[in-house]
């Protein structure tokens, strides 16, 4: 019937109520356990997440006090909710031991029925000892202490949170183990690598210290070998002024000469080299006539050409710049060092310098190429490879000359300049060497004009000038004597001073117009000195110039901070000296030759020139100008110089310095073919 009353009996009504309560604890169980998965989510970092698991627990189910036992590797650690961490030297907690051991949970009741609690439910509670697994190997325990009764039916559902939270556990202590190995690694790698650093720091000391015992060393034996050079070069080429001397004199002082010139170049390889294996070189770049120096090369190298029988050529591209900033030196070092090698091994044939130019993406740079060739005795191709290493002569021993530096030193000068030395070669039919060195192309107005003294001998001073007083401070007795000899031919006062001390005296007694001072010397060195000179009165007028055999930049710029003028290296030329006097005193030469640089360069040179001249000489002229082959060019000139003497210097002059432009622009304007 619809409306009939269906009757439970009370026992199962009973039931049915306390299935219905079941069911809602334990659905409010599993919610709580829900609520406390997702808490664990909401921390990363091993510390941060065991904290937040401590309080997601006790925030959720209560407890006067929980705690985290937990392995890493072999240690154990403590933590708990009050925030108290700390690693553990072994467990004292039986309980814990158990359930590390075993892998299973256990139940703990305490009774506090004669503590008169409040409420019934809290007469009762219990300790929970429950451990994390994964798989089966325990990872750490948890201890909840004063759980009340009322937690007991949330026991059932606490596996799952469990399992959780020990997968949880598993891998941040995965993650911090990992951290800490990388730790480990890292930190291991920071002490091998300031151990490193102190090993390369002692070995870099310890170079330092060779390098500054070698400079040492170099100082002394620059100063000890080019000194006595000095006398013995300076003197022969005194003596060789003589004109009493008979033929038998002069040919032994023309041995003397060129031996000490040999013995100079010498000594002058084995500092070089020294110099660059202790990291004493240093490129000194500036603006210089290029075409000049090349000029001057080939010059000097022609007569030994010629000595042997051999042709030396220029070939220059109208591309290869006149005026560049380089370091001037080392270039001349390296071209003289190629052209006299190719020349030293080359018995029959000729030797021919290639000079051309690239441009460089910078306009203003560019990059020279200098190719010398010859027809020489030519390099195996197995030697090829230790052609440039020190004191190393390849070939025949009947063929080697020299000291086995000259190329080293070139190659390593090239390479502090930014370029590079090849070579190229057949053995008995000559080699190649190939320059390529990068330089900046420079205005000849940059250019700072020279006076050039042309290798002309000084005979006297010149007329209506004053009596100039110089005095000579140098403890080396025999450069003493040289210097006061040169001074004395050409008409100065002389004083002399063997030390810096007596050099300050003299000046203060004398007031010369010109010191030569030298920079080693007892008692007080030329530095000192020359600081003293200059705070006395009149020290600020006098003029000052080093004599030195000093081979490093930097103690030439010691003595060029202390007030010198000028520094003359020794050993020195004749020309060198009066040159340097010339420039800071003033004072005017005669020479046996008078010397005016720009005598043939002032003529201008116009078309009135070319009428009184044979067509035909100036058509081949032409021809060779174009050309750009200087030999021939210079032929024709001598041709014209019987017609035109004065025009004949100002077209040579021109060839000489390499400016066909001029020559050519002049030739075809005349219009004369």
């Amino acid at each position: 019937m619809p409306n009939e009353l269906m009757t439970i009996p009370v026992a199962e009504w009973n039931k049915l109520k306390q299935r219905a309560t079941k069911l809602a604890l334990d659905k409010s169980n599993q919610q709580l356990v829900m609520q406390l998965m997702s808490k664990m989510s909401e921390a990363s970092g091993l510390e941060n997440v065991i904290d937040n698991m401590l309080r997601s627990i006790v925030d959720v189910i209560g407890g006067a006090n929980l705690i985290l036992y937990y392995k890493i590797d072999a240690d154990i650690f403590y933590a708990d909710v009050y925030g108290v961490k700390k690693h553990l030297q072994q467990l004292d907690d039986e309980c814990v031991i158990s359930a590390f051991a075993t892998g299973d949970a256990s139940e703990y009741e305490h009774d506090f029925s004669d503590t008169q609690m409040l409420t019934p439910a809290f007469t009762h509670a219990y300790t929970w000892i429950y451990p994390l697994k994964v798989g089966s190997t325990v990872i750490g325990v948890f201890k909840m202490e004063s759980l009340h009764i009322a937690m007991r039916d949330l026991y059932a559902q606490l596996p799952l949170f469990f399992n959780y939270a020990a997968l949880v556990l598993k891998n941040e202590i995965l993650g911090y183990t990992r951290l800490q190995n990388v730790n480990n690694l890292l930190q291991q790698e920071i002490i091998i690598r300031k151990q490193t650093e102190q090993k390369l720091l002692a070995a870099k000391n310890e170079a330092e210290a060779a390098n500054r015992a070698k400079s040492i060393f170099l100082a002394n034996m620059s100063h000890e070998l080019r000194t006595p050079m000095n006398a013995v070069l300076g003197f022969s080429q005194l003596m060789q002024k003589d004109s009493d001397l008979s033929p038998e004199q002069r040919e032994t002082l023309n041995i003397i000469n060129n031996s000490g010139k040999h013995l100079l170049e010498l000594i002058n390889d084995v500092l070089d080299m020294a110099k660059i294996e202790a990291g004493r070189v240093i490129v000194e770049n500036g603006n210089f006539d290029l075409g000049a120096l090349i000029r001057d090369t080939i010059d000097m190298m022609h007569q030994r050409a010629e000595a042997k029988g051999l042709e030396l050529f220029l070939d220059q591209s109208s591309s290869f710049p006149r005026f560049v900033n380089s370091d001037e030196a080392k270039f001349r070092q390296i071209l003289l060092n190629l052209v006299g090698n190719a020349i030293k091994y080359t018995q029959k044939g000729r030797v021919i310098v290639l000079l051309t130019a690239e441009n460089l993406p910078d306009t203003q740079q560019c990059l020279l190429i200098c190719e010398i060739k010859d027809t020489g005795i030519g390099i195996a191709k197995q030697d090829l490879p230790f052609i440039f290493d020190t004191f190393v002569q390849v070939g025949r021993e009947s063929d080697q000359q020299g000291s086995g530096l000259g190329l080293r030193i070139t190659k390593q000068y090239a390479e502090l300049m930014g370029g590079q030395v090849t070579v190229t070669s057949e053995l008995n039919k000559g080699s190649s060497f190939i320059l390529t060195l990068p330089a900046a192309k420079v205005d000849q107005s940059e250019i700072i004009n020279k006076t050039v003294l042309d290798g002309k001998q000084v005979l006297g001073l010149a007329a209506g000038q004053p009596e100039y007083r110089v005095l000579i401070v140098e403890d080396q007795l025999e450069n003493r004597l040289l210097l006061k000899r040169l001074m004395e031919f050409v008409g100065f006062q002389v004083r002399e001073a063997v030390n810096g001390q007596q050099g300050v005296e003299q000046f203060m007694h004398w007031q010369p117009h010109f010191i030569w001072m030298d920079r080693r010397m007892p008692i007080m060195d030329g530095i000192v000195a020359t600081q003293k000179i200059r705070a006395l009165p009149g020290g600020d007028k006098v003029k000052i110039v080093a004599v030195t055999a000093s081979i490093f930049a930097e103690q030439r710029q010691e003595f060029l901070n202390s007030g010198i003028d000028d520094i003359v290296g020794k050993p020195y030329r004749d020309a060198e000296i009066f040159d340097c006097m010339a420039k800071h005193l003033g004072v005017q030469f005669i020479y046996d030759e008078l010397v005016n640089e720009k005598r043939a360069t002032e003529q201008s040179l116009n078309e009135q020139c070319l009428k009184q001249l044979p067509e035909s000489l100036l058509s081949e002229l032409q021809q060779a100008a174009m050309s750009l082959d200087i030999e021939q060019s210079l032929a024709v000139i001598e041709q014209i110089r019987a017609i035109d003497a004065p025009f004949a210097e100002v077209l040579k002059e021109r060839v000489n310095q390499f400016d066909f432009e001029v020559i050519t622009k002049l030739l075809c304007n005349a219009d004369f073919s």
